[in-house]
């Protein structure tokens, strides 16, 4: 029997096979898609077939290219992904700022031309004796109970040349309070005059307003702590009332207890983490404070005041921790120095003649939004008066220092001493009646 011939397929045929064996490779691929891996492998089985009847050739597959090698790259096989920890931001630290306030400065005629050297005034060896007193602290304060409008104004017991203000300045004082009854004894243009002549010299001021509404709260950026400080007097001297016809213009901050208490509550408002009170009260060379003074006191603190410096008396009183309740409802502390005494004046009596200078460091959280008193304590300052060179000069000295001391005569040493008594009588006196 002869051998049976082998079909052989069209041209045509094999064509439309081949569409169709893709056709159904396509769909494979894409139920593989939903069915998963079994149907996969059929699919495979399938192609196989194909290939081996001689009806599908497989491409070759591709060789995997090996990793060019680049320098200074390393390659990382299966590396597990990196967890970037978010970066806290530090809670926001404590702040501390040190206060230090001295008296009333007063340059009369006899001051003003003790300070004369030729056709110049030169009152910086005045405070040489202070040392760093004042300028050890990070905002120190003064009262100026004159005006400096200067010759042109016409000079008198309470207007004095601009050039005291820069000693004032040279040893450490950062701010003044003007708002005392003088401040208008040479009108609104010797007030004015007054304005430009600390501005000159670098000086803060609180307690008046070139115009319109006086005091406004001075608002300083200390060491971080934002500071309010707050001027007023109880009154206007018959020259200054009969010159500005009462304060018409009101650029005087004058004492209200209710207008004491609504700027504080606006400071604090405004964003003020710690406020400083000036008040020019009580009665002059009265060394026990009054109650009505001690009883605003208490009404400041309770507004929100945390340091109260009072002047006018021109003698030392005490000083005074406060605990009170606030607004919040919560426990604050205020400390209170009723009179600071003078820093200058041409007065002899013993009371004058010693000054001091408070000091208080504090401390603002701006966590809890709290404030923090250290303890307040006094330098005694005195004044003294002497001869040098035949000529009358005065000298303010830290009552303390012996380096400062020994630029005295035997005599100013020893009221220097009387001064210190004074002084640590009178802060003793208001501390052990509150401990009482």
């Amino acid at each position: 029997m002869g051998r049976r011939p082998g079909r052989r397929m069209s041209l045509g045929s094999v064509v439309m096979l081949l569409l169709t064996a893709l056709v159904v490779i396509g769909c494979v691929c894409f139920l593989s898609l939903i069915v998963g891996d079994e149907l996969y492998a059929r699919t495979g089985d399938f192609l196989r077939t194909l290939t081996e009847e001689g009806l599908f050739d497989a491409p070759a597959a591709a060789p995997t290219p090996a990793p060019t090698a680049t320098a200074g790259v390393v390659w990382i096989e299966d590396t597990p992904a990196m967890t970037v920890q978010p970066t806290q931001t530090p809670a926001p630290m404590p702040a501390t700022i040190t206060i230090a306030a001295a008296g009333a400065v007063y340059a009369p005629k006899t001051v003003r031309e003790s300070a004369l050297t030729g056709t110049r005034y030169d009152f910086t060896p005045v405070f040489t004796g202070l040392g760093d007193t004042l300028s050890g602290a990070d905002l120190a304060i003064a009262t100026l109970e004159t005006t400096t409008a200067g010759q042109d104004m016409g000079f008198g017991n309470y207007n004095t040349t601009p050039e005291i203000l820069d000693a004032l300045r040279g040893c450490g004082v950062d701010l003044l309070s003007l708002a005392t009854e003088r401040v208008l004894d040479k009108g609104y243009e010797g007030l004015e005059l007054t304005l430009r002549s600390l501005t000159a010299s670098g000086l803060a001021y609180a307690g008046v307003s070139a115009d319109a509404e006086g005091g406004g709260a001075m608002m300083m950026r200390i060491g971080g702590v934002q500071v309010a400080v707050l001027a007023y007097t109880y009154g206007l001297s018959d020259e200054g009332s009969a010159k500005t016809d009462g304060d018409k213009r009101a650029a005087v901050a004058l004492m209200d207890t209710q207008r004491m208490i609504g700027d504080i509550r606006q400071a604090r408002a405004d964003g003020a983490n710690v406020v400083i009170v000036l008040p020019h009260w009580g009665t002059k060379n009265i060394s026990e404070t009054p109650v009505n003074v001690k009883r605003l006191a208490v009404q400041l603190a309770e507004a929100g005041a945390d340091v109260i410096l009072g002047t006018h008396p021109n003698v030392p009183q005490g000083t005074e921790r406060l605990t009170v309740t606030r607004a919040d409802g919560l426990t604050h502390e205020a400390v209170v120095c009723y009179s600071l005494g003078s820093l200058l004046t041409d007065s002899r009596m013993a009371e004058n003649t010693a000054g001091m200078v408070a000091h208080v460091s504090v401390t603002y959280d701006p966590v809890t939004r709290r404030t923090t008193l250290g303890e307040m304590y006094c330098t005694p300052v005195y004044i003294a008066r002497q001869r040098e060179n035949d000529e009358t000069v005065y000298r303010v000295v830290d009552a303390e220092s012996a380096a400062a001391l020994s630029t005295l005569t035997q005599s100013e040493q020893q009221a220097a001493r009387e001064a210190v008594e004074i002084i640590r009588s009178a802060t003793q006196a208001d501390e052990q009646e509150g401990q009482g």
